[in-house]
C-alpha cells in the first residue's frame, strides 16, 4: 500500500488529537468557571451543576454584574426636613434592561457645589440601599424597576447638586 501511514506516525497523530481534545476541555472548563454567573443566568438548568462544582472549588455562583444594562430612569435630591437642611433625601429609579436577572449595582453618589466640583463621594452597596427583606442574592429581575431612597447627612457641605453612577458591586456572601 503506497499511501499507508506508518504506525509510528499514526500513533503520534492520535496523541496530538487526544492532547488537543484535553486542551479544549480545559479551555471550556476555564470559560465555565470565569463566566459561571452569566452561564447560570442565561441557562438556569446549569446553576445546580455550577454550584456543586463551586462547592468543591471554594467559589460562588453569583449573578452577572452588568451595570450598563441598568439605566437611571429618574433621580432627585431634596431637603428631607426644612428644620434640618443638612439632611437630604436622594431618590432614584433604576430599570434593568437585561434579558435575565443581574446583580444589583453599587451606587456611586457624588455631592457637588454650584460649580459642579466634588464636595463628597460615597459608594453604597446593595445591602445599604435595598429595603429590608429584599434578598440581594436573588438579583435585579429582568425588565424590573426599583426605586431607591437614601437619606444623607451632608453636614455643613451645602451641596447644590449631585452625580449618580452605577458600578459593579461585589458578590454578596452566602
Amino acid at each position: 500500500e503506497p499511501f499507508a501511514m506508518p504506525v509510528k506516525a499514526a500513533r503520534r497523530s492520535g496523541l496530538w488529537t487526544l492532547g488537543c481534545c484535553l486542551l479544549l476541555l480545559a479551555l471550556g472548563a476555564q470559560a465555565a468557571y470565569q463566566y459561571r454567573g452569566e452561564l447560570a443566568a442565561t441557562l438556569p438548568p446549569t446553576r445546580p451543576w455550577l454550584e456543586e462544582a463551586c462547592l468543591a472549588l471554594g467559589c460562588t455562583v453569583g449573578l452577572p454584574q452588568q451595570p450598563r444594562a441598568i439605566s437611571i430612569e429618574a433621580s432627585d435630591m431634596q431637603v428631607a426636613d426644612p428644620a434640618r437642611p443638612a439632611v437630604i433625601t436622594l431618590t432614584a429609579t433604576l430599570r434593568n434592561h437585561a434579558p435575565t436577572a443581574v446583580g444589583y449595582p453599587a451606587l456611586d453618589i457624588v455631592l457637588t457645589n454650584t460649580k459642579d466640583h466634588t464636595l463628597a463621594r460615597r459608594i453604597f452597596l446593595p445591602d445599604e440601599y435595598l429595603e429590608p427583606g429584599v434578598n440581594a442574592r436573588a438579583g435585579f429581575a429582568a425588565n424590573a424597576e426599583l426605586t431607591v431612597r437614601l437619606t444623607l447627612d451632608s453636614q455643613d457641605l451645602g451641596p447644590a447638586g449631585f452625580r449618580l453612577d452605577l458600578l459593579p458591586a461585589p458578590v454578596p456572601a452566602r
